[in-house]
């Protein structure tokens, strides 16, 4: 009878020891396997991200260029409506409004205002003689020169087709706006420009205070026009 064979204890040692060496290296591989493949996953997640970030900041400055021409044709509509096209005054109706504003404010606080009624003398005579084209470039370069001769407070409208209003708010003493008409006089008396050489012509001014003369909007107005026209009748000074 054949007696059992013991295994060499050196070749079972080895043979452990071969099998442990090639059980952590199949983890290691493992584990190696692993990173590689977390680590391309995130890659290819900060690729992602990246190119989503990319189209995010395109979409942005696409937007970003769409609320600005909104905005600005928001405010160019906003414009167009409170003003007169040709001289980019105030409109009758948003002046109307600013002298009602002004009649609230003065009484809260115990001010007085100016309305001054604008009107250009022998205008009619420059549109016969020169065309149309002629008496709108003298109309702009009149609300110009009104523009810049008043402070951000106050306002001036065209009221008619050579008739302005202007707004003169917080005036302390009732000759102030009388003053303040005449240099107008003097200004608008400048000769104007026009393709064709110079013109001259001279402005009525007529003045109401408030509260003096009127305490609503359109009797203000009404009494500055009626002011103008005696001083047109009478080819004086500007007067109340």
């Amino acid at each position: 009878m054949n007696e059992p064979m013991h295994p060499n204890p050196e070749i079972l040692r080895n043979s452990v020891l071969k099998l442990y060496f090639d059980a952590q290296g199949a983890e290691l591989i493992r584990l190696r396997c692993e990173f590689l493949l977390q680590h391309n996953i995130w890659y290819q997640r900060q690729q992602e991200i990246l190119r989503d970030n990319q189209v995010l900041s395109v979409a942005l400055l696409h937007a970003s260029a769409i609320n600005s021409s909104t905005v600005a044709q928001l405010d160019q509509l906003t414009h167009d409506s409170q003003c007169d096209t040709l001289t980019q005054t105030l409109n009758r109706s948003i002046m109307l409004d600013r002298i009602e504003q002004a009649i609230s404010l003065s009484k809260r606080k115990q001010r007085t205002f100016a309305l001054l009624f604008i009107d250009l003398n022998n205008f009619k005579p420059i549109n016969d003689q020169y065309g149309h084209a002629a008496g709108d470039a003298i109309l702009q370069q009149v609300s110009s020169r009104l523009q810049h001769a008043i402070r951000d407070s106050d306002a001036v409208s065209r009221h008619g087709g050579d008739e302005f209003l202007l707004l003169l708010n917080d005036v302390n003493h009732p000759q102030d706006a009388g003053l303040f008409a005449g240099k107008l006089e003097q200004l608008l008396a400048e000769p104007y420009h026009l393709a064709t050489g110079e013109v001259s012509l001279s402005a009525s001014i007529g003045i109401a205070q408030f509260p003096a003369d009127a305490d609503t909007a359109m009797a203000l107005i009404n009494h500055a026009d009626a002011a103008m026209y005696r001083v047109k009748q009478k080819g004086g000074a500007s007067a109340r």
